[in-house]
């Protein structure tokens, strides 16, 4: 649990907070956006360029689909939904979302991590099973590590500000993971 813990802290400070900081922009691209939908684009090269992992921008893409086809079924007038391309990643749909639904820059954030968090939590819980209360003990933790940066994240509003924080380790791990022919995870 403590070497559990420790992933979890830095994931927040480096590959979570990356994705809350992108759909943080995505929600400020499709809220300014001008009659005829927003452009994505640049949000979605910026959370590229900051997610080095290969596997990672795969399956945040895959993610992101299943995700968006929610979100079109659900609120299909929605410009800013129905602006986000099919292979978008997660937080780019999120992003889109979150405005359409009018959450907030800080509460975007909070769900973000709070998501991100909450599955790494599910998946340990699956390879090792345990009492579920220390799960939720662990993403509660995580999650507050994360606190101090929220106001700072929520203020994002271009691409370029997005951090660029990664975790070269983690992204290793998901490289080599996705290579391997032993499959833990799909997504």
């Amino acid at each position: 649990p403590a070497d559990i813990a420790a992933f979890l802290r830095v994931r927040g400070r480096t590959t979570t907070l990356v994705d809350a900081a992108t759909a943080v922009v995505a929600r400020h691209v499709a809220l300014g956006s001008l009659p005829g939908g927003p452009s994505f684009a640049p949000v979605e090269r910026a959370w590229a360029a900051r997610t080095p992992s290969r596997a990672a921008r795969h399956a945040s893409r895959e993610l992101g689909r299943g995700f968006l086809r929610l979100a079109r079924n659900l609120w299909p007038d929605s410009p800013s939904i129905g602006a986000v391309e099919s292979t978008a990643p997660r937080p780019i749909v999120l992003g889109a979302v979150a405005a359409h639904v009018g959450l907030d820059a800080e509460t975007l954030v909070r769900l973000a991590v709070y998501d991100d968090m909450a599955c790494a939590v599910a998946a340990m819980l699956k390879l090792e099973p345990g009492d579920p209360i220390d799960g939720v003990r662990l993403v509660l933790d995580a999650c507050a590590a994360v606190d101090p940066f929220i106001p700072q994240l929520a203020a994002l509003t271009l691409p370029d500000a997005i951090p660029a924080a990664s975790a070269p380790q983690t992204e290793a791990w998901t490289e080599a993971h996705a290579a391997s022919n032993r499959r833990l995870f799909r997504a």
